[in-house]
């Protein structure tokens, strides 16, 4: 049974990877993980001929989502097809949310309320589409204060900010860049949303309430395209949130792409 079980945690889409402190200096693939009611989910996964040159690569371009991993599980493959079809493999199975290309769908909301998911213009949640909106940062401006003055103002949700915002003139701000990032494709917003929320002791009931604040705003203010992919982030946000501070008791095999792996060729 244990053997059973170390097997499973190593075994991802039926390839048998072998938990690592550092990468080698060999040709093959590594995948970044993090735990999720105990199994660990893939993160990134990237391949080179040498796994430790192109970890310490990833490392210094995506510092701090890579330091959201908590696992690293590494497979030699010397050949760099055999390699490359492994990558596709595994991505297409877990969409982890650092990888794009080979992505099928969005990634897992415990992920996904992490780091950002890089993917998420995948399954119509698309983070570049500027040019096919007719909206405006004056429009976002008003969005964001007439959100927030109502959100002030409310009986669950103004309690909440109060306690939480000291500058709303720089909170407007950052929310403004936020939503110029996901509606206009500009490059102004670099934050975590995930972990400015945690410390606010946050229960489901807030997020209802958010959400149904954030729809009412958005269908006053904005264009109906733009107030639909706005809406659609949120929700998707609310999703992730919650994923994360609320976290499902997950049985073996019910996490987001794993289940539990008979023997398979791939392995070894």
């Amino acid at each position: 049974m244990k053997a059973d079980t170390e097997r499973a945690a190593t075994d991802f889409a039926g390839y048998a990877f072998t938990p690592a402190e550092t990468a080698p200096a060999s040709p093959g693939l590594f995948i970044l993980t993090r735990a999720v009611a105990g199994r660990p989910l893939p993160l990134y996964v990237g391949e080179g001929e040498d796994m430790a040159a192109a970890l310490a690569d990833f490392h210094a371009a995506n510092a701090k989502e890579a330091g959201v991993a908590d696992g690293l599980f590494v497979l030699d493959r010397p050949m760099a097809r055999v390699r490359l079809h492994t990558l596709r493999d595994i991505v297409s199975r877990f969409d982890p949310p650092l990888n794009v290309e080979h992505r099928k769908a969005p990634a897992a909301p415990e992920l996904a309320a992490l780091v950002e998911d890089r993917g998420a213009g995948l399954g119509g949640l698309n983070e570049q589409p500027g040019a096919a909106l007719s909206v405006t940062e004056d429009d976002l401006k008003r969005l964001v204060e007439s959100f927030y003055g109502r959100a002030a103002a409310d009986p669950l949700l103004g309690p909440v900010f109060a306690r939480a915002i000291p500058d709303w003139a720089g909170h407007y701000q950052i929310v403004q860049n936020f939503w110029s990032r996901t509606l206009l494709g500009t490059t102004r917003y670099s934050g975590m949303p995930f972990a400015a929320h945690i410390p606010l002791q946050l229960k489901p009931e807030h997020f209802t309430r958010w959400v149904a604040l954030f729809k009412e705003t958005a269908a006053e203010v904005l264009e109906p395209v733009a107030a639909a992919r706005a809406i659609a982030k949120v929700e998707h946000m609310s999703t992730c949130f919650q994923a994360g501070l609320f976290p499902p008791d997950l049985g073996a095999g019910h996490a987001h792409g794993v289940h539990p792996q008979p023997a398979h060729p791939h392995a070894g």
